[in-house]
């Protein structure tokens, strides 16, 4: 069976657990929780967005709605470490040229404070990895669920497992092939990185 949307991939849930009486509401919901166990999980180039961030006088720059984790973060070109708000917050208060940020909340802190660079030719520039859209009636597919929908397909299986009370025995088989699915899109993803080609992984359907 082809799973190339998000129709395809519901119909494909309720075959693989021999049911006919799922509701369309039902399966969405597997559907929603394999989503946020993938996002939780998954950190690979396809998930990836840059942003120029723009600072107040604070020192404070929002994250964008998509946000998962930030990746690099540049002040005019420069790498900036990461650093725990902890870490931050005890180095006291200074201004000048950014080398270290921390997330706090839904904003970026810097330190020191480079202060507001709207007003400047300074530019702050952070690769981060971004929430791809949810699978819906109106967005059949994303980038994620493109390159690996067979990673939904066990999530949600999973998901309707433990609503179903299936055995734990093929329930932990599940989770094992999500589990696989996923460490094997990452480790791909690192060795690209350091070989410098480009992620490119066949589907297995």
């Amino acid at each position: 069976m082809s799973i190339t949307t998000y129709t395809e991939l519901k119909t494909a849930v309720a075959d693989w657990l021999n049911r006919d009486d799922l509701s369309d509401a039902r399966l969405g919901d597997f559907v929603s929780f394999a989503e946020n166990r993938i996002y939780h999980k998954l950190r690979i180039p396809t998930m990836e967005r840059v942003v120029l961030l723009d600072t107040d006088s604070d020192g404070m720059a929002y994250i964008p709605a998509d946000f998962l984790e930030a990746k690099d973060v540049f002040f005019n070109d420069a790498p900036l470490d990461r650093i725990s708000l902890t870490d931050l917050m005890s180095r006291g208060s200074a201004s000048g040229k950014p080398q270290a940020f921390a997330r706090e909340g839904g904003r970026l802190r810097f330190w020191p404070n480079p202060g507001d660079i709207t007003e400047t030719e300074d530019e702050l520039r952070m690769i981060y990895f971004a929430e791809p859209d949810r699978l819906s009636a109106t967005t059949a597919d994303n980038s994620v669920f493109l390159l690996a929908p067979d990673l939904y397909l066990y999530g949600a299986l999973v998901a309707a497992g433990v609503y179903m009370t299936v055995p734990p025995e093929k329930i932990g088989l599940w989770s094992q092939a999500f589990d696989d699915i996923a460490n094997r899109l990452m480790d791909h993803a690192r060795q690209a990185e350091v070989s410098g080609s480009t992620m490119s992984i066949q589907s297995g359907y």
